[in-house]
């Protein structure tokens, strides 16, 4: 198989080429996980797999507590469906904690600080509270838990990352432009309990159904981690998958949609920065000539898509009623394709709720 076609089975399977969902929260389930580091970026990678969203839609899941943000992998944010938070962080945040003791030695954070951190985060936003960061960081300052950067590098961010990823916090719905924080026993009390053998399971599951074709190798890096944990998850959901072989490479996706009736030509799609579509890979060769990675930011930019592939970047210009897109292409568009990159404005500008219009 050639390498274009496995561009083209990703398109389908992150539901970009046909777009079935209607909710937020199916979009999220589907995929597992999505990485949400920028609120406005992960609003619209949500959006761009539903029917008719608004940016206003997708952040009422978050409200609604059916989506929550928290640090469940790789350190980084990620919308996660709340029945699933439990146990994604029970089953992968563990791995990035333990990686950060030497962080937290330069930091000067102990064992007994972050011990003490806890408890004085739980006692802070217990009984259905919910804090901004400075807030949060009051109440452990106040408590004789430094944590302003003269104390040590990014003590604060430190301690707040490693209650999230013991389980204890989430990030919770916004106080006009303020991200807050919640208890997450309180903000999604409610949840599947997964461990062991079959939490990998399901992970690996959801992740190639959504992102496959993919290999072993993008499923260590995308969930965090180890190679052999991934082929462990793997095995375990192999009744789920197939492989194929493209280019001597193998790689998995489920089932019976190897075929489909879709077509990625012609297709143009704005994707946000970090979206799945290129930055859940560790090989990100199907969407993108190695060579010109590095001046794509490696993948996570605001991409231009064209027929599976980076064909170039975007940046928007907001004011109350309108967007300009401005686009740094890498090479000509046909005039076919230039017509769907308009489209693709406009939708974008639907998403917001403003008039979009297109600079080169």
């Amino acid at each position: 198989m050639e390498i274009s076609r496995i561009a083209w089975l990703r398109l389908r399977n992150q539901r970009l080429l046909s777009r079935s969902f209607k909710r937020p929260i199916d979009v999220v389930r589907w995929f597992g996980a999505l990485q949400s580091q920028d609120l406005a970026s992960s609003l619209y990678a949500i959006g761009l797999r539903m029917q008719c969203a608004t940016d206003a839609l997708v952040e009422q899941a978050l409200v609604d507590k059916t989506i929550v943000r928290t640090w469940a992998m790789r350190r980084t944010i990620h919308c996660i469906p709340a029945m699933d938070a439990r146990w994604m962080v029970r089953l992968l945040a563990p791995r990035q904690n333990a990686r950060m003791a030497s962080y937290y030695r330069k930091a000067g954070i102990t064992h007994y600080d972050l011990e003490r951190a806890g408890k004085v985060i739980h006692s802070a936003l217990a009984g259905g509270k919910r804090l901004i960061r400075s807030e949060l960081y009051g109440e452990l300052n106040a408590a004789g838990i430094a944590t302003s950067p003269s104390a040590g590098s990014m003590r604060g961010l430190h301690i707040v990352v490693h209650c999230a990823q013991a389980g204890l916090i989430c990030l919770a719905s916004r106080i006009g432009k303020q991200q807050t924080f919640a208890l997450l026993e309180e903000w999604a009390p409610a949840g599947r309990d997964l461990s062991g053998r079959e939490a990998l399971a399901e992970l690996a599951k959801r992740y190639f159904h959504s992102h496959g074709p993919a290999t072993v190798r993008d499923f260590a890096w995308w969930a965090g981690l180890t190679v052999a944990e991934a082929r462990q998850g793997l095995r375990s959901a192999s009744d789920f998958l197939e492989p194929l072989t493209a280019e001597g490479v193998e790689y998995w996706l489920a089932r019976g949609v190897r075929t489909g009736t879709e077509s990625p030509e012609g297709s143009v799609f704005l994707l946000p920065p970090f979206d799945e579509y290129t930055v859940a890979y560790a090989d990100r060769s199907a969407a993108a000539d190695v060579a010109m990675l590095p001046q794509l930011n490696h993948g996570i930019s605001a991409n231009i898509i064209v027929n599976g592939r980076v064909a170039g970047t975007w940046k928007r210009t907001l004011s109350s009623k309108t967007v300009v897109i401005t686009c740094n292409l890498l090479r000509r568009l046909t005039s076919g394709e230039q017509g769907n990159l308009n489209e693709a404005a406009q939708e974008y500008g639907r998403f917001i709720r403003r008039r979009a219009s297109i600079s080169t």
